[in-house]
């Protein structure tokens, strides 16, 4: 991956705790958040789901890259990359029932109703696994149609949490938590206070798990979206003040952890201005066009010359700028954000998984519809396990 991030004129780090001088390496990587950072999840269950309920539709749909809201790999797909770590879809992991474990994005809650599978048999607590999911907001739930049936972060959290087994969570491993836009830009009286305490009961439920090393990136302005643009002033400038709001308040929180929390390392990343250096110097970025779509009517020709794909989602491009300011901080000299605690030698690289087995990236439509058919058997399974 290229190096040719612009990091002159504005703050790489909202907030950045002093950490010992040494390189730094991640043993795994876990990823809580929305559709800046799906690796196709949302589109792994609404595929599987759809072949069931006909009213599910399937997002995101070519010319969206391979279930993600980009053209290309998103910023975790590239940070994950840097790191030498391989990162895997919760969805690719999680299995119909616990025991009934045929691979399996989607299970059966007990009413019978389809909805996002958190059973993992163990699976999550040897590899890096991306838990995001589009449409998620900062609680339990998402938005849309069918925003109840979305995990949000702390739902995410929560299947990680389960997951365990009462085992402490990896203190080796880098814990990214970024979520939000989607408590404010269709709501029609967001609650900033609220979004911001999700995040910090995210954060502190993986801390009492045992995590130590964070990344929790800020919010870009929400209000200079291609979207927001195209909607006026008025939302544009609603969509400003309370990304400002919410980036004020996520500071205060994480500077407030970052007293209360003995031994957590945590580093806040500034997309914000990120953002709007592209924005104001789109020339320093390869970019020639920063507030339209390339994703529209048509596609535009030259989707490495913009900086939004659709009207709320960046291009690759924009993503690999994000991954290189992220890896930028989590590599500093002479700051990094390795737990200063634990050994150089055991965090060299992911460890071997340990005797729960992978499950395939996708379960057979023929196998789940033989559940399917023996789903009133199947959800006595679930409520006796």
């Amino acid at each position: 991956m290229k190096k040719s991030i612009i990091v002159a004129g504005f703050s790489l780090l909202s907030v950045m705790l002093p950490f010992e001088a040494r390189a730094v390496t991640f043993s795994k990587m876990y990823v809580f958040g929305d559709s800046l950072s799906d690796p196709g999840n949302i589109f792994n269950a609404t595929r599987l789901a759809s072949f069931f309920d006909e009213s599910i539709s399937v997002i995101p749909q070519p010319p969206y890259y391979e279930g993600r809201y980009s053209n290309g790999p998103i910023w975790v797909d590239y940070l994950a990359e840097d790191l030498g770590l391989t990162l895997k879809p919760s969805t690719e992991l999680s299995v119909l029932f616990p025991r009934l474990p045929l691979p399996s994005p989607i299970t059966l809650n007990f009413e019978g109703e389809l909805e996002v599978s958190f059973y993992f048999n163990g699976a999550t607590r040897n590899r890096s696994v991306n838990f995001a999911f589009g449409g998620a907001q900062t609680g339990f739930t998402g938005v849309g149609e069918f925003g109840d049936r979305i995990p949000g972060v702390l739902r995410q959290v929560e299947g990680f949490k389960n997951d365990q087994r009462n085992s402490s969570a990896d203190p080796n491993a880098l814990y990214i938590v970024w979520a939000g836009p989607n408590d404010y830009q269709t709501i029609t009286s967001p609650n900033v206070a609220e979004s911001v305490d999700n995040l910090e009961t995210a954060i502190a439920t993986l801390f009492n798990l045992g995590a130590r090393n964070f990344l929790v990136p800020n919010l870009p302005d929400l209000g200079k979206t291609a979207r927001a643009l195209s909607l006026g002033s008025e939302e544009s400038n609603r969509l400003t003040s309370l990304t400002t709001d919410h980036n004020g308040a996520l500071a205060t929180t994480l500077n407030d952890l970052s007293q209360s929390l003995s031994g957590i390392n945590l580093l806040s990343l500034d997309v914000y201005s990120l953002f709007n250096n592209a924005i104001a110097n789109p020339q320093q970025f390869g970019l020639t066009n920063v507030t339209e779509p390339c994703l529209g009517a048509t596609i535009c020709s030259n989707p490495n010359e913009y900086l939004f794909w659709d009207g709320i989602h960046p291009t690759t491009v924009a993503h690999q700028e994000l991954a290189e300011l992220a890896f930028a901080a989590l590599t500093p000299s002479p700051v990094s954000a390795l737990n200063p605690s634990a050994p150089l030698e055991t965090l060299t690289s992911e460890p071997e998984a340990e005797s729960v087995p992978e499950p395939a990236s996708a379960l057979s439509l023929g196998m789940l519809g033989i559940a399917w058919l023996l789903r009133a058997r199947l959800i006595a399974i679930a409520k006796g396990s």
